[in-house]
């Protein structure tokens, strides 16, 4: 049921481009803020209303899978899981930002380039570390903000959704929607739930660097994800240092390149090609952890 349920949502986010159909997020804003607005009454301060919007939502999915497999009702856990599942992957078009940050680069437009990294980069902090508009730096930026949005858009999901099911699924995306609107109003307790955003992507994180290396160079990747592994350090730093290893760019592990290396790097044309080939590794990554999902579900 669960390779199935992978498989049609694959599809359909082929035909729409995304899960943008199905990915209407105000009601659980407006849930939240029901609850938020009786917080006098409720107990633990400022974090019972989101815990109670996260929890409410979750716990009905996760009743209702019990009580439909409880009563023999299997053939309604696809459509259950089908539509969670679009739900709870990342919003925007990957692909369309993408294409937009190309576009720029091949036109020279940098402003433009700029302008797209920051309206896709989830985290403002991030964009506080380029130190430039130099098009080396903002190709370096756009893996590190590609690397980010394209593995909590599915793959942290997919990874949730094989171990805790859709309620897993949902509850993931669920948290990734609430940091983003405590970051847009600059709220002191983003930081709070960035730290168990660090526990909740930890292992999703560990196994996309695996994943990317088996799909890209395997030698350089796995320098420095040896080196960070067991770090615990944010999804967004760790993936950062592992993306250019697995497109092949050893100064990612070290440092100092021979001469010969440094001699077939024509810059900026060399990172914009890394930027290139940023979507077909996730395109050949997804087929891995496809594969994955189909043995583990025969195997269970």
């Amino acid at each position: 049921m669960a390779f199935l349920s992978l498989i049609i949502v694959l599809l359909l986010v082929q035909w729409w481009g995304s899960g943008k159909p199905l990915q209407q997020d105000g009601w659980f804003f407006s849930l939240w803020a029901r609850i938020d607005a009786q917080q006098e009454k409720l107990p633990f301060g400022h974090i019972t209303p989101l815990l109670g919007a996260l929890l409410l939502p979750i716990g009905f999915v996760f009743l209702l899978q019990v009580w439909l497999q409880y009563n023999g009702l299997w053939i309604w856990l696809l459509p259950i899981n089908v539509v969670v599942l679009l739900f709870s992957l990342g919003r925007g078009d990957f692909s369309g930002f993408l294409h937009h940050y190309l576009e720029a680069a091949k036109s020279d437009n940098s402003v433009r380039a700029a302008q797209v990294l920051d309206e896709y980069n989830l985290d403002p902090q991030l964009r506080k570390e380029r130190v430039g508009d130099s098009w080396m730096e903002l190709h370096a930026e756009a893996l590190r903000v590609f690397g980010y949005r394209g593995f909590e858009r599915m793959f942290a999901v997919i990874f949730w959704f094989m171990i805790l099911g859709v309620a897993g699924a949902l509850a993931y995306r669920l948290l990734i929607l609430a940091w983003s609107r405590w970051l847009e109003v600059n709220d002191s307790r983003a930081a709070c739930l960035e730290r168990v955003l660090v526990w909740v992507e930890w292992p999703a994180a560990r196994l996309m660097g695996v994943a990317w290396a088996l799909v890209g160079n395997f030698e350089v990747c796995m320098k420095p994800w040896r080196q960070s592994c067991l770090k615990l350090v944010s999804a967004q730093t760790f993936l950062s240092g592992i993306v250019r290893g697995a497109l092949g760019d050893d100064q990612s592990c070290d440092g100092n390149m021979s001469t010969t290396t440094a001699a077939t790097r024509i810059e900026p044309a060399y990172s914009l090609s890394l930027v290139k080939n940023l979507e077909g590794m996730f395109s050949r990554a997804l087929l891995f952890w496809v594969v994955v999902v189909a043995i583990v579900s025969v195997l269970i």
